[in-house]
């Protein structure tokens, strides 16, 4: 069996070629999380230390895999706005900081909201942000 990091750079790879063009923030972004996580509702406190990998688990003690958009995608920007606070500067500053200071790394970084989509769907402790349009029947735990 695949272990997560292989199907994660396997799908990178074939459903990176298959999607044309990125997501764009048309409308509201959702928070979608595998049905494996068990916590209902975040607040922006607890999305933001997930995606500033601060926060390496879920209340249960699951693994957390937070899955990105690329640093200028329109979506990842208005996320980025919302719930860290930065915008694409001062993020990628602030990943050259952890880096440096040997933090942990950054989420992973998907080429395009409905790869997230299906990555989430698939990856037992996966959490991602989509366009509303894109969450499907994915489960919702936050509207930004």
């Amino acid at each position: 069996m695949m272990k997560r990091r292989e199907l994660i750079a396997v799908a990178i790879a074939l459903g990176g070629a298959a999607v044309i063009g990125s997501a764009k923030a048309a409308g509201p972004l959702v928070v979608i999380v595998n049905q494996s996580v068990k916590q209902a509702v975040f607040s922006r406190g607890e999305l933001s230390a997930i995606f500033t990998t601060r926060k390496r688990n879920f209340d249960g003690g699951q693994r957390v895999i937070p899955l990105n958009l690329p640093p200028r995608d329109e979506a990842r920007v208005a996320f980025d706005h919302e719930v860290l606070g930065m915008n694409p500067d001062e993020v990628a500053r602030y990943w050259i900081d952890r880096r440096v200071r040997g933090g942990n790394p950054p989420p992973r970084h998907v080429p395009s909201a409905a790869l997230v989509a299906r990555l989430v769907e698939k990856l037992p402790g996966a959490i991602g942000y989509v366009p509303a349009s894109v969450a499907g029947t994915l489960r919702v735990v936050a509207r930004i």
